[in-house]
């Protein structure tokens, strides 16, 4: 840590201390609420305007945040539908540790600039895989698939009591950019209702199984 007594050399103050400052304000948005009780760094913070600078230019090269959807993977609808620039992706009900994979899978917008790993989804020999959970999106049936049956997140060809996950992991694309249950006439579908999360910037869809020839194309047809 710098001394405090040494104000003469500008260099003393790009230290660790100044270091996790350029990490909150490149990371969390410029979140200097994060430093509010520590005096020592923001009395540096604001008797330097000229460093600071500086760790921003830094920042906009060695931090900056995908602006895209499709900047990282995800499987998301060809249609944006209601959420123009930014659509709808498959996702897990819930965040990092408080993530939800026992509940069925929804659509939720992407939240392009919200790039975190437990919303990565990629479609990888015939499954649609998500990594963070080492899972895959599986429908849900008994000894098969019904209109309306829920998707579920469940570990990679694991035959379960009751559910024989990987009988019901297996897709394929059609022709039209439906993901197609193989052996079936199913196609992985977005509900036509939306409504708020608990954030009111967010939207949510219902995400079930529906009889391709019968699924709504601006719901069914996915980005391959």
């Amino acid at each position: 840590m710098a001394s405090a007594t040494s104000r003469h050399d500008a260099t003393e103050y790009v230290s660790d201390d100044w270091s996790q400052i350029a990490f909150s304000l490149c990371r969390c948005g410029i979140d200097v609420e994060r430093f509010k009780d520590r005096e020592p760094f923001m009395s540096r913070f604001r008797s330097r305007p000229l460093i600071v600078a500086s760790l921003l230019i830094i920042c906009v090269f060695a931090f900056a945040k995908p602006t895209s959807a499709q900047d990282f993977p995800q499987m998301r609808l060809l249609s944006d539908l209601d959420f123009p620039g930014e659509g709808y992706c498959i996702d897990v009900v819930g965040v990092g540790p408080s993530a939800r994979t026992d509940l069925p899978l929804v659509m939720h917008n992407c939240l392009p600039r919200m790039d975190r790993v437990d919303r990565y989804a990629v479609f990888e020999e015939g499954k649609v895989k998500m990594p963070a959970f080492d899972a895959c999106v599986t429908a849900f049936g008994v000894n098969g698939v019904l209109p309306g049956s829920p998707v579920l997140l469940r570990p990679c060809d694991r035959q379960e009591s009751f559910l024989r996950a990987g009988d019901f992991q297996d897709f394929e694309f059609t022709q039209e950019g439906q993901l197609r249950l193989r052996g079936t006439e199913f196609c992985l579908t977005a509900g036509r209702e939306t409504d708020r999360t608990f954030s009111s910037s967010d939207r949510w869809r219902t995400l079930t199984m529906q009889p391709c020839s019968e699924a709504f194309g601006e719901l069914s047809i996915w980005k391959n």
